[in-house]
């Protein structure tokens, strides 16, 4: 990736009873790739519901349009009103990067 670029890093919780919610993020994933300024993107969740996903863009503005997009605000309505007991989103601007081996 071509420095800076920017981070979007979501934290959440899953509610006990997120019904569907696996076949939407998979939507969300698929969906991501297809936006222009995506660069990447890398995802964790624990057995206690615990999630965080970064998700790398080129621009600002490349963040704002995915989080306009209508399929995704969708999604983020749900998340609200039946996914998530909390979510936390920061966006973060990436000036310098290190790596030791290859992310899985």
């Amino acid at each position: 990736m071509t420095l800076p670029y920017y981070a979007v890093i979501f934290t959440s919780k899953l509610n006990q009873s997120a019904q569907r919610y696996e076949e939407a993020a998979n939507r969300m994933f698929e969906l991501t790739k297809e936006q222009p300024g995506f660069l990447g993107i890398n995802s964790a969740r624990d057995e206690n519901g615990i999630g965080i996903t970064v998700c790398y863009w080129e621009s600002l503005e490349a963040i704002k349009n995915w989080k306009n997009h209508t399929e995704h605000q969708e999604a983020q309505m749900m998340g609200k009103k039946e996914w998530y007991e909390f979510y936390h989103l920061r966006i973060a601007k990436v000036e310098h990067e290190y790596s030791f081996g290859e992310l899985v």
